[in-house]
Order: C-alpha cells, then sequence, then structure tokens
C-alpha cells in the first residue's frame, strides 16, 4: 500500500490540480458503486469483521486492486478469495487512498480540495446479509470455507 500512495501521488502531481479533483471524485464515484451488501459480506469474512468505516477502507482497497478485480467483485464477490490471498497483499484496508488526491491538491494550489458534491447512498444497494448462524455460510460458500469460523 505504501507503493501504491507513493506512485499514484507521483502520477497526481503531474497533473493540473482540476485532474485532481477529477480523480478524487471519480474515486468517490466508484465508492458509491461498490457500496453493496455482498462486498461488505465478503469484506467482513475476509477480514473476520468489518465496521461501517473498514467497510470504506475496504472499498479503497478494492479500488486499488484495479479495474479487473473490481469489475469482477461487482459481478462475484466470492471472486475476491484469490485477491485477497496474493502474496504482498498486507490488508484488505486501505484507509489512505482517499487522503493522496487531497493532498496533492493541497501541494498544487495551497488549498484544501472542495468537498465532493456527489451523492452518497444512504444505504448499501442489494440484499442485506446478518450474521445470524448459517446465513454468510450460504450467500458466501467459497468464502466462508476459507475464512469463515475463525
Amino acid at each position: 500500500m505504501e507503493r501504491q500512495r507513493g506512485a499514484l501521488r507521483a502520477l497526481l502531481l503531474k497533473l493540473p490540480p482540476e485532474e485532481v479533483l477529477a480523480f478524487r471524485n471519480h474515486l468517490f464515484e466508484l465508492m458509491n458503486v461498490a457500496f453493496r451488501w455482498e462486498l461488505w459480506g465478503a469484506a467482513y469474512l475476509i477480514a473476520g469483521g468489518c465496521s461501517d468505516d473498514g467497510f470504506a477502507d475496504f472499498r479503497g482497497w478494492l479500488i486499488s486492486m484495479g479495474r479487473r478485480v473490481f469489475e469482477d467483485a461487482l459481478v462475484d464477490a466470492e471472486s475476491l478469495l484469490g485477491p485477497a490471498d496474493v502474496p504482498g497483499v498486507e490488508e484488505v484496508f486501505f484507509e489512505e487512498l482517499p487522503a493522496v488526491p487531497a493532498r496533492v491538491y493541497e501541494e498544487l494550489t495551497g488549498r484544501e480540495l472542495p468537498a465532493y458534491d456527489g451523492h452518497h447512498p444512504p444505504t448499501p444497494a442489494g440484499e442485506p446479509w446478518s450474521e445470524e448462524e448459517g446465513d454468510l455460510e450460504r450467500r458466501f460458500p467459497r468464502l466462508w470455507a476459507r475464512y469463515g469460523e475463525r
């Protein structure tokens, strides 16, 4: 994550401030797209628990894993079985990702990045899961086989 953060910072520093703002807005739009119950369930199993804030950090990690991993996860949350276990993946929470464009924008302009004016959904999309006996196991059998009952 440290290497990714550094590489992203270097790339964003080459852009004009308005493109850094556009990048941040696109990042937040992707975070909203990934605001789905099934991805939260996957995060909960993979990490052994996942709070509201943790789920935001998980979505940052998901985005940082690249387009294919992100799009595959939107179709099938259990596709994260592979990427979560890739050597070099320290954890599945990338809390600092959204801070990178904010810091770069401030470096470039001397001003804070304007607030995101997009809409964040009030609740995740899809069918809610529960911690009740059998729900996560039934909905995510492959993830449960690997991460369940820790």
